[in-house]
């Protein structure tokens, strides 16, 4: 499935992605800033209090009877992290008119609300931003609970030290007091004069409509930087990084960061998503049946290719006593593929699985828009059809030769303290 993009006016980009598959119309609108330590956590604490109010409904509970009003529709607002951006993203989805008896207008509706929260904002409530200030903090917090998630996330800033990837998209608990309702506000003018922005939207509609509509919305807008953040392939290390740190944990969390070279504008790349599935990448992999499974030195064990900038990440959880065993049994997974120590099962498994995965992305408009997202920013334009033939197309030598470019980057280790049992 491919999509139609229209250029609404300098740095604001309208992509289509026509299709009648579902009841519902999405609408989201992303604005690209460069991840840094500075902005980060003000961009998160922006995409929590933009979704409160509005001026026409200054109250979240007004904005919320709105919503319901206009057939339940949703707003979700957050941050996400892509390569070396952060992206503050605002969505809707509303009904396909075409599902309503009597019409009323609820595209306009939807589309005249969203004028208001994404461009429109006039003030923000000092209540709002301190509620969204201790949501902020609570969220954070969260993730560093999880300490699946964290171990995770401690290796990838080992691994980007000195690079903005290595900074959290979620920021700092420690900024948050720091920030003020005026300076906020002013964050959010200096987001719409200096962000380029992606606007998606799936279903079937009236695309010239959508386009005037767009125009109309960012009329007083002018976008002083219209292109987006520059993305690096991640720096190579000049030799392995070890951290371990203690945590109150009974179980500990090994994670490895594997620099690969490759992201997805290079040819190289789907040899490195079938690498992936057959490394670490489901109950079919090599880690899976053996790390986990044949010598049961994991409770958990996977992998994942990042797509931008360059590195593959193992993560387990493992007794804290077999943290040489896991690690080097990793490596000799690792060693294996590099071998040649493919069967024909294992490469059609990962193969069957990678296809599968890639067409269930059009059975969801979120996972459409973030798919071609993604290849917006690497200018990467290749389509559902053109990506899964390039799958099928994967040979087991191809998936060697990764293996064998494949570089140990950091092992991270979070252990329990010497008073707790493993």
């Amino acid at each position: 499935m491919s999509i139609q993009s229209f250029t609404i006016k300098k740095g604001v980009n309208l992509h289509h992605i026509n299709t009648n598959k579902f009841k519902t119309t999405s609408l989201g609108f992303y604005f690209h800033r460069p991840l840094t330590m500075q902005e980060a956590t003000i961009n998160a604490l922006l995409s929590n209090v933009i979704k409160r109010a509005c001026p026409s409904y200054p109250d979240t509970a007004q904005l919320s009877r709105r919503l319901d009003e206009l057939y339940g529709a949703i707003l979700d607002c957050g941050v996400r992290k892509k390569g070396d951006l952060q992206i503050i993203h605002i969505n809707f989805e509303f009904i396909n008119e075409a599902y309503i008896a009597n019409k009323q207008g609820i595209t306009e509706s939807v589309f005249s609300l969203a004028q208001e929260i994404v461009t429109g904002q006039t003030s923000f409530s000092e209540q709002h931003v301190m509620q969204e200030k201790e949501s902020l903090r609570r969220l954070i917090l969260s993730l560093i609970n999880d300490k699946r998630s964290y171990a995770n996330m401690r290796c990838i800033e080992i691994m980007c030290e000195n690079e903005p990837h290595g900074v959290r998209e979620q920021g700092v608990v420690e900024q948050i007091d720091e920030i003020s309702q005026t300076q906020l506000y002013q964050h959010y003018k200096d987001v719409l004069l200096t962000s380029p922005v992606d606007v998606f939207i799936c279903g079937d509609i009236d695309i010239d409509w959508v386009r005037q509509r767009l125009e109309q919305m960012f009329s007083n807008t002018n976008c002083e930087s219209p292109h987006y953040p520059k993305t690096q392939i991640i720096k190579a290390a000049n030799q392995l990084k070890r951290v371990t740190e203690t945590e109150n944990i009974a179980q500990g969390k090994l994670s490895s960061g594997f620099n690969t070279g490759i992201n997805i504008t290079s040819e190289r790349y789907p040899a490195l998503v079938i690498f992936n599935a057959l490394f670490g990448g489901g109950p079919y992999s090599k880690l899976f049946n053996n790390v986990r499974e044949r010598l049961s030195l994991a409770y958990y064990v996977s992998s994942r290719a990042e797509a931008f900038k360059g590195y593959l990440s193992v993560n387990s959880g493992i007794e804290v006593a077999d943290f040489q065993k896991a690690f080097d049994e990793i490596m000799l997974q690792l060693k294996h593929i590099q071998n040649n120590d493919i069967t024909e099962d294992e490469l059609s498994a990962a193969v069957l699985t990678t296809v599968n995965s890639i067409k269930s992305i059009a059975d969801s408009a979120a996972m459409m828009e973030d798919y071609w997202l993604g290849r917006l920013l690497m200018g990467s334009q290749i389509d559902f059809d053109q990506f899964v033939e390039q799958v099928k197309n994967v040979a087991a030598k191809d998936v060697v030769d990764i293996a064998k470019d494949i570089v140990p980057d950091t092992v991270y280790f979070l252990k329990g303290k010497e008073t707790q049992s493993a």
